[in-house]
């Protein structure tokens, strides 16, 4: 990949807070199927109540509301610091968008599952009320939380971030990674290429978590979470994280499935034969497999087959790195 110099981004990066990316965020972090804590403990009341209805909305199997940003682009309120105009303007935002997304930042099924949705809402007006109605409910909690504090700190956060991108720091330094998503190369490049042509937003944030990477019509949007942060609790929430995504990959007999399936895509009897295994116990690895996004199904014939999500297999590695060398001094 070419290097571009870090002196020059001045010109090219757009700095600013944006409550329809909070907003984006808040609705992530309440579908989570963990306890909240740290500099998210406020939102845990809330996520206990509203997490199964949040993740069942659109029962598309497809993790958070990217395309709520894609309303947000639509309706001109990406960079608001409240959510009035983009209320305002939903339906409106909905109405336009009648044609594919580019949305380049997620996997092909992920773009087709958001495609979906809006159109979903463009020709559903009762869904379109159930929507909006769940926005609210999401929002209208930390709106005030969000006026007292958040909007201020993630304000003055892009003040500072648009002087040291002045000064020219780049945009990974501020986004505190070496990297911009380990295992998925092609969010570098379309980092990079949005940095050399000029599209590139970065945006800090009082409820987002470590990283977002949002592409919508060309426009790439990057931004961290920049609360002041209990660097205890964060070692906590590390381990926990971290050991709950590698859990999957903690025994023998389950690693070893998946690395034959890596290579020879097969159904749970395939596997239980191969394995001398009875279905019951493979049907139990493979559960938690796939909870850990590690496997999907491929049709073959008439027959569906268990095949590895390399991608998901590498990003899962490549975070459990990075979240944990974040914690050790920089050399």
């Amino acid at each position: 990949m070419p290097i571009l110099e870090e002196v020059g981004e001045a010109t090219q990066v757009r700095v600013g807070a944006s409550a329809p990316l909070e907003l984006m965020w808040i609705l992530h972090n309440l579908q989570a199927k963990h306890v909240l804590n740290g500099p998210y403990a406020s939102l845990e009341r809330l996520r206990a109540d509203m997490q199964p209805k949040v993740a069942s909305f659109w029962a598309d199997g497809v993790r958070g509301y990217t395309e709520t940003i894609v309303l947000a682009e639509r309706s001109g309120t990406t960079l608001d610091l409240d959510l009035d105009r983009y209320f305002e303007k939903l339906d409106e935002a909905i109405e336009m968008v009648d044609g594919g997304l580019s949305l380049l930042s997620e996997r092909p099924s992920e773009r087709v599952a958001f495609q979906t949705r809006v159109k979903r809402l463009r020709e559903d007006r009762d869904l379109r009320g159930k929507y909006r109605s769940l926005l609210l409910s999401a929002w209208e909690p930390f709106r005030a939380e969000w006026e007292a504090s958040g909007r201020r700190a993630a304000g003055d956060a892009a003040i500072e971030w648009a002087r040291m991108v002045d000064e020219g720091t780049g945009y990974r330094t501020l986004l505190d990674r070496p990297h911009v998503w380990p295992g998925r190369p092609e969010l570098e490049e379309l980092a990079e290429s949005a940095l050399a042509e000029g599209r590139m937003v970065l945006s800090p944030g009082w409820f987002f978590g470590v990283i977002h990477v949002v592409e919508v019509d060309g426009t790439v949007y990057l931004g961290r979470g920049v609360r002041t942060e209990d660097q205890d609790a964060v070692r906590r929430e590390t381990a926990t994280r971290v050991a709950g995504n590698l859990k999957a990959l903690a025994d023998p007999t389950r690693l070893g499935i998946l690395l034959w399936l890596a290579k020879h895509p097969a159904s749970v009897t395939e596997i239980a034969s191969h394995f001398e295994l009875s279905q019951p116990t493979v049907s139990g690895h493979i559960q938690l497999l796939r909870d850990a996004g590690l496997l999907e199904d491929r049709l073959a014939g008439r027959r569906s087959k268990l095949i590895v999500a390399r991608e998901r297999l590498k990003g899962l590695i490549g975070d459990a790195e990075e979240s944990m060398l974040r914690l050790f001094p920089h050399e």
